[in-house]
């Protein structure tokens, strides 16, 4: 409880100071990916990260099973990498009624690998989570 506390602190004060720099456009579903590269640092012998996720105007985001529909208009989200593994995972997010993080809370979550959307995730080739990992492990 501690750590999932100090963990929310930490991206609170880091989104208000965030510098997002565009990492990819997905002209298929409008989406803008954003990553926060002064946030890179090593964590229990993994990189860590925080990304911004711009979704569509008047569109939002809800998961059932593996598929996603829109319930919110942002994501900010700290994520773990492990470089040699090629795989990534969610630790912890925060959605928004507004673009680019701003506006009223409208979820958020943080905790261990037995929920579905913190499990590690090897990604699709050409996909925003494959440039991240190459980034940070490149960084």
């Amino acid at each position: 409880m501690k750590r999932a506390l100090i963990l929310t602190l930490l991206t609170l004060s880091s989104m208000a100071h965030a510098e997002w720099t565009l990492m990819l456009k997905n002209p298929e579903f409008g989406e803008n990916y954003y990553v926060d590269l002064k946030t890179i640092s090593e964590v229990d012998g993994v990189k860590q990260i925080t990304t911004l996720q711009d979704f569509p105007g008047g569109k939002k985001e809800a998961c059932k099973g593996d598929s996603c529909a829109y319930l919110t208009s942002s994501r900010i989200s700290v994520r773990h990498i492990e470089c040699n593994a090629r795989r990534q995972r969610q630790i912890q997010f925060t959605d928004y009624d507004g673009q680019m993080g701003k506006g009223e809370v409208t979820q958020q979550a943080s905790g261990g690998p037995e929920k579905r959307y913190f499990h590690w995730y090897f990604p699709p080739s050409g996909s925003f989570f494959e440039a991240l990992i190459k980034k940070v492990c490149t960084s």
